[in-house]
C-alpha cells in the first residue's frame, strides 16, 4: 500500500504570484488593450491613442494625456494590490472608477517585455523598463503630461498560454470591440487605434453617445438608431437599438463599464427577436443604479457584476427595450415620400423623423436556373423527376426508393463547389454603382484582413474611410442586387469561430453559397428543378452541404408499403 505524503505548504516566489495574476488578467491582447485603456480614462485622459502589431501579439503601446505619475507612483504601480483609488472596505462598495485592484500593470508586466514613459506635467517624466516581471531599468525621460504604456511579445515566455491566441484578425477583432466599447461609454473622450499603418478606428470627442454613434456603427445605422430612455425607480436605462449591421452586436455597460452578464445578455436577446425567432435589433445600452446595487468586484478582469436584485435590472431592461421597440413602426403619412435606402434591411429600419412610413415589399428574388434542357445525368443519377413538395423539395423516383432532396442546400452545394473551383477563378459581376457598405469597426478591420481571399472568390472590396467597404463586384452566381447584405452577413458568419483546420476562404464561399442558394418556400419550374439536379450530379460531395446537413433522403418503398399496411 503506498501513501501519497502532501507537499509542506509554502509561500509562493512573487514572480510566480505574478504570472498567475496574469493569467487571471490578461487573457489576450484585448486584456491588455481594455486595462491599459481604462487606467488612461481613470487619468482622466482626454484623447487616447492605441497602436498595434500582428493583433497585438507583437505590440500594443497605448499613450494618453491624462494625470501621469511621479516616479515614486510608476514604479509602486508596477506591485500587485497597489492603487490610488481605495483605501477601505467602505471603498469597494461605492467603486467610481473603472479600475481599483491594482493588479494590471504588474500582471501585463509578469507576461511581456514593458515599457512605462509617463509624467505628470510637460517636461520631464519617468521611464521603467521591465522584463517579464523583472525590473530592467528606471531613469528620467523626456516626454509631455500623460502616460505611455508599450507591451512588446506578450506571452513569449509563456506558451501554454500563446497556444491559446486565435489568428491575428480574431485577436484584431477583440482589441478593436474592447476599444469601441470603452468608447461607448466615454464619448467625450477622443480615440484612435492603428493597427500596423492603418487607422481603424478614429473617434473625436463629441458631446453625447448621439453624436459618437455614427463613427461607431456608421453614418447610415446612426440615422436609423432608435433612442432608448427608461427609468424605472433607481435603475436608469438609455443607449439605442440600430438596424442588424451583419454580426450580432449588443454593447452593455453598468455605471460606466463595459460588462458580461450572462442574464443581462440573454435578457437582451429575448427582448430583441421577432415571433419568428430572428433578432431584429443590434443595441447599445448604458444601465446606470446606485454604486452599492452592484459589485463589480466578482472577477479580476472586471467584466462580471453581480446585481443585489438582478430581476429589477433585467425587468428595467426588458421594459426600455419593449418601449423602444414600438417606434419601428407606425400610421402612413400620405403627405410625404420616403424613398428608402438600398442597404436598409427589407426597410424597415428608416432614419427616425421617417420611422411612420411602411417600407416597400423587397423585390422577388430572380430566377436562378435559365429554363434549358437538363443534362442527362439528371434522371440518371437521382430518379425520375416528380415534382415539389411545399415549394421546398424535389420529389424523385428510382427503382425501389422515393427521393427527396432539399432544394436549397443542393444549390448550395452547387455554388460553393463552383466558388472554390480552383481551375477557373468565379467571373466577376462588376457594380454599375459600387455600394457603399457600413460596417462595425471590427468587421471592417475582418474585410480588410480577408480581402486577398475573398478576391480570390471573386467577392471585389475596396476599404473606405472608416469603418466602411465599398463593394466593386461580385462573384457570377450570386445575385448583385444584394451586394450589400452578401457582404455584411459573409463578414460576420467569419468573425465566428472556425472550426479546426477551416480555412477563410472556404468559409467565405460557405457563407455566399448559402446566402444566394434557391431559398425554401420557392416554386421551380420543372426545367429549373432538373437543371439543379444536373448540377448537383456533377459536384465531388452531392450529400452534404458546406454546413454538414444533408442533400438526400431515401424512402425504401418497401418501408413505405410496410407503414401503410401493404404489407
Amino acid at each position: 500500500m503506498y501513501l501519497h505524503r502532501v507537499p509542506r505548504i509554502r509561500l509562493l516566489p512573487d514572480a510566480l504570484i505574478n504570472l498567475i495574476a496574469a493569467g487571471e488578467v490578461v487573457e489576450r491582447p484585448a486584456s491588455v488593450v481594455k486595462e491599459l485603456v481604462e487606467n488612461a480614462l481613470d487619468a482622466g485622459a482626454r484623447t487616447i491613442a492605441v497602436r498595434l502589431e500582428a493583433g497585438g501579439r507583437q505590440l500594443i503601446a497605448v499613450e494618453d494625456d491624462g494625470s501621469g505619475m511621479d516616479s515614486d507612483d510608476a514604479l509602486l504601480a508596477l506591485e500587485r494590490h497597489a492603487t490610488s483609488k481605495i483605501a477601505t472596505p467602505e471603498d469597494l462598495a461605492a467603486i467610481a472608477t473603472l479600475g481599483f485592484r491594482g493588479e494590471a500593470l504588474p500582471s501585463i508586466a509578469a507576461a511581456s517585455h514593458l515599457l512605462v514613459e509617463t509624467a505628470t506635467a510637460d517636461g520631464l517624466g519617468t521611464r521603467v523598463e521591465v522584463e517579464f516581471g523583472r525590473i530592467l531599468a528606471t531613469g528620467p525621460c523626456a516626454r509631455p503630461r500623460g502616460t505611455a504604456v508599450t507591451v512588446r511579445d506578450l506571452f513569449a515566455r509563456l506558451p501554454a498560454r500563446l497556444k491559446f491566441l486565435r489568428s491575428e484578425a480574431t485577436e484584431l477583432r477583440h482589441a478593436i470591440a474592447a476599444v469601441a466599447g470603452l468608447a461607448f461609454t466615454m464619448p467625450a473622450v477622443g480615440f484612435t487605434l492603428e493597427h500596423g499603418r492603418r487607422t481603424l478606428l478614429r473617434l473625436p470627442p463629441a458631446a453625447s453617445l448621439e453624436q459618437r454613434l455614427p463613427d461607431l456603427a456608421g453614418a447610415l445605422r446612426a440615422r436609423q438608431a432608435r433612442p432608448v430612455r427608461h427609468g424605472a425607480g433607481s435603475v436608469r436605462v438609455t443607449g439605442f437599438l440600430l438596424p442588424p449591421g451583419g454580426g450580432r452586436e449588443i454593447v452593455l455597460a453598468v455605471n460606466g463599464r463595459v460588462v458580461r452578464d450572462r442574464a443581462l445578455a440573454g435578457a437582451v436577446n429575448r427582448a430583441l427577436r421577432s415571433p419568428s425567432g430572428a433578432v431584429e435589433a443590434d443595441a447599445y445600452l448604458a444601465i446606470e443604479l446606485p454604486a452599492a446595487d452592484v459589485d463589480v468586484n466578482v472577477h479580476p478582469a472586471k467584466t462580471e457584476v453581480r446585481f443585489a436584485d438582478p430581476g429589477r435590472v433585467i425587468g428595467a431592461v426588458t421594459q426600455a427595450l419593449a418601449a423602444a421597440r414600438l417606434t419601428l413602426h407606425g400610421p402612413v403619412d400620405v403627405r410625404r415620400v420616403v424613398t428608402v435606402p438600398a442597404a436598409a434591411p427589407a426597410g424597415r429600419w428608416l432614419p427616425l423623423e421617417q420611422a411612420a412610413y411602411p417600407a416597400a415589399e423587397p423585390a422577388g428574388e430572380p430566377r436562378v436556373y435559365e429554363a434549358e434542357a437538363p443534362a442527362p445525368t439528371a434522371a440518371t443519377r437521382w430518379g425520375r423527376y416528380i415534382g415539389q413538395y411545399r415549394d421546398t423539395y424535389l420529389l424523385l423516383e428510382d427503382g425501389d426508393a422515393l427521393v427527396l432532396i432539399d432544394q436549397h442546400v443542393a444549390h448550395e452545394r452547387v455554388l460553393f463547389e463552383r466558388l472554390l473551383d480552383r481551375r477557373s477563378r468565379p467571373s466577376v459581376q462588376g457594380l454599375l454603382l459600387p455600394e457603399i457598405v457600413e460596417l462595425t469597426p471590427a468587421l471592417a478591420a475582418l474585410a480588410a484582413e480577408a480581402g486577398p481571399e475573398l478576391e480570390a472568390l471573386g467577392l471585389e472590396l475596396e476599404t473606405t474611410s472608416g469603418a466602411s467597404v465599398r463593394v466593386l463586384g461580385v462573384p457570377a452566381p450570386l445575385p448583385a442586387s444584394r451586394a450589400g447584405d452578401l457582404v455584411r452577413r459573409l463578414l460576420a458568419d467569419l468573425a465566428d469561430a472556425a472550426a479546426p483546420g477551416e480555412g477563410v476562404r472556404e468559409r467565405a464561399a460557405a457563407s455566399l453559397a448559402c446566402q444566394a442558394a434557391i431559398k425554401k418556400n420557392r416554386p421551380l419550374a420543372r426545367a429549373e428543378a432538373e437543371r439543379l439536379l444536373a448540377d448537383l450530379a456533377n459536384v465531388a460531395d452531392p450529400h452534404r452541404c458546406p454546413h454538414g446537413r444533408p442533400i438526400v433522403l431515401r424512402l425504401l418503398h418497401d418501408e413505405i408499403e410496410r407503414r401503410i399496411g401493404r404489407r
